[in-house]
Parts: structure tokens; sequence; C-alpha cells
């Protein structure tokens, strides 16, 4: 049988997948820039190295074909991050001679991975978006200042040169002379300005799943980040499972709007002013707390890996509720901080760490992970 590759195995996202994939018996290859990646170091999966896909796309490429040619079939592979996802692209043909890639063309998959476009999307469908202008010029973010309610984020339409540049999801903006400011360092990545919609950490909620090449959800999972780190914009460091029926059918018709096929992450921010759901984005492939999917029953790795081979189980809707999720490092030393300055109360807290609750690193099954993050907080004092 097929064996599977983790692209960018860098942290939780690929662990949840290496996990959720060992643990079914299928032999995985975790790759990363770093040698010292976490999902390199875990138990179900064997460590290899390629270039850097944001930096060096095309020695990634090369390096990611010989990986796949130099094993016995056509391997499956599984995109963590959108540098991934576009180097791939941009080969699709010699890619797709070696390897399953489960997911959407490049012709489809280069719109979808523009906010913009997802946007434009989402309002033709009726699904609610935050006011958003997208500039051209500083004039037009003049004009934005006198439309947008403040505070307002600029967003990059493609993400992974921002973030990496800026260490951030956004640029947060709270009146019209800082958003000139930050429009001027922001300006070569084509950002959107969006209002930001009121609400803690835990009005953010997802449907994650699994569409097949014909559109069809064989999976599906819903859950609500509790905290994030930092809080308001950025990724999630408690999160917990909650099926959501009417979220999974809303986010299945944006995604069928938007022609995707893969496991993908639709993000929603619940407006405490009125309950409706308004698109954050989507992610067309896996996100940080997948791992939560599993163990509540909804394995989407596994079932996009069988799915790519042709044996394709469809789960039924609905799963459990109530399963908590952490990186507890990042959470306990985050909610301290925010306990101490009264930005987050001991009650909330409590309600995070509840059990049932599992962590994204620490697993006693497969403990080299959590060894060696520690190893690194360590070094880095």
């Amino acid at each position: 049988m097929s064996s599977a590759i983790v692209l960018q195995a860098s942290g939780p996202n690929a662990l949840g997948i290496v996990r959720s994939l060992g643990r079914e018996g299928v032999t995985i290859t975790a790759v990363d820039r770093d040698a010292g990646a976490l999902g390199l170091r875990s138990r179900y999966a064997r460590a290899a190295l390629t270039a850097d896909p944001l930096s060096e796309p095309d020695r990634f490429v090369e390096d990611l074909l010989e990986i796949g040619r130099g094993l016995p079939d056509p391997p499956v592979l599984f995109a963590t991050h959108d540098e991934a996802l576009t180097a791939l692209g941009a080969r699709e043909a010699e890619v797709d001679a070696v390897f399953r890639r489960p997911w959407s063309p490049w012709s489809t998959m280069s719109r979808v991975l523009d906010k913009s476009h997802q946007h434009a999307v989402a309002r033709a469908i009726g699904f609610p978006t935050p006011a958003t202008v997208e500039p051209s010029d500083e004039g037009d973010v003049v004009a934005a200042a006198g439309e947008l309610r403040f505070p307002v984020i600029l967003k990059p339409r493609d993400a992974p040169e921002f973030r990496r540049r800026f260490k951030a999801q956004v640029l947060r903006a709270a009146d019209p002379e800082e958003l000139l400011r930050r429009y001027e360092d922001a300006a070569p990545y084509d950002p959107q300005i969006c209002e930001v919609i009121p609400g803690d950490d835990s009005c953010l909620w997802t449907l994650g799943s699994y569409r097949d090449a014909e559109g069809r959800p064989l999976a599906s999972f819903t859950g609500r980040k509790l905290r994030q780190w930092p809080t308001e914009f950025g990724t999630a460091r408690a999160a917990e499972a909650f099926w959501d029926a009417d979220l999974a059918r809303r986010g299945h018709e944006l995604l069928d709007a938007l022609g995707f096929h893969g496991i993908s992450q639709v993000e929603v921010k619940r407006d405490p002013r009125d309950g409706r759901d308004v698109l954050i984005e989507v992610n067309p492939r896996s996100w940080l707390w997948i791992g939560l999917a599993t163990s509540v029953g909804v394995n989407l790795p596994y079932v996009c890996y069988r799915d790519a081979l042709g044996m394709p189980a469809a789960l039924p809707q609905g799963h459990r509720s109530g399963r908590r999720w952490t990186l507890a490092t990042k959470h306990l030393v985050g909610s301290a901080r925010e306990i101490r300055a009264g930005r987050w109360s001991t009650r909330a807290f409590g309600a995070s760490i509840r059990p049932p609750i599992e962590d994204g690193v620490i697993d006693p099954r497969d403990p080299r992970p959590a060894l060696a993050y520690l190893k690194l907080l360590r070094r880095r004092g």
C-alpha cells in the first residue's frame, strides 16, 4: 500500500497528521527544511530534509521528487502550509507524475489561496464577510479610513511572505494615522483592510473537512478556539470540539462555490452583535489543531488517504463535543500573563483545561517531539 508524505512538518499541524495516519498503520515520511522539526521526531515517521519552499521553491520540489521516486508506490501528499501548495502548483504536472495529490488543481487552488477571491465568492452566495476595502494606493486608504469602523486590520491576500517578515498574521490599526503607517509597510503584500469583528477568541469557529474530487464532503468536524497566541490575531493555543450542523452546512456551501477538493479549514467569527458567522478565511489545507478532529472520531487525514488510494469511506455527520486541545506551554505561560494583567479570568482558564483534554505536542505514546520541544525552550531561556 502507498505511503504518505507530510510536508513542512514543523509543528502540531503536521504532528496531528503524522499521528492520525501512523496509528492506522500508514508508512509516513515527514519532511522539513529543519532537521529539528517536531514532525521529524515522531516515532510514526521517517525523517527527510528538503529546501525551504518559500525561499527556494524549485529546489524544494526537486528534493521532494527525489524522495518520491525512491518509494515503491506513488505516495499521498499532505500539505500543512500555503508555501508548499504554491511551490507544487507551479510544477503540477511533474508532481502528479510521482505523487498522489489529494487537493484541487492549481487552476482552482491559486484562486482559493487569494483572500480577495474567497471574500468575493462568499459575498456572491450571501455568506457574511467583514466590511472590507482593497486599496490600490494611499488615496484609497484615506477613503477607507472614512468608511470603515476602527479598529481595522491589514490582511495580506497572499500570506507566507507577509508572515515571515512581520511575524504576525495581520497588522492592526486603531485610527486613521496608524492605518496609513501600517499600509506603508504592508503595501507590497497587496493587503485588504477589514473591520474587526468584536468578540473574544472563543467566537472563532472552524469547519474542518475533507472533500473528494467531486466536492462530496466525506468527513466534517466543527469546533472553536478558546484562546490564541497572541490573543485576538494569533494561532490557537486552546480549542474545543463542538458539533455545529448549521456551521457545517453553510461552510460546505462556501466550499461548493469555491469548487474546492481536499482538506480545509473554514474559519468564521460569530458576531456577538447579531449571531452571524462572518468569514475570516478559508485555509485550503490542514490547520494547527487538526489532531483534535481525529480524537473525536473524525480522522480527516486517514479519510483523505483512503480516498487518494481509491478506497473512499464517508464518515457520518456529527461527532462528540466537549473535548479540548491545548499547546500546554504556550497556554500556561500566556494565561498566567493575561490573568495577572486582568485580560482573562481564572474561571475561563480553568474551563479551557477541563478534561477530557489532549495536547498538540505532548503525547506519552509519541514522546520524542515533546522532549525536543522542551530542549528547545530551555535553550531559548
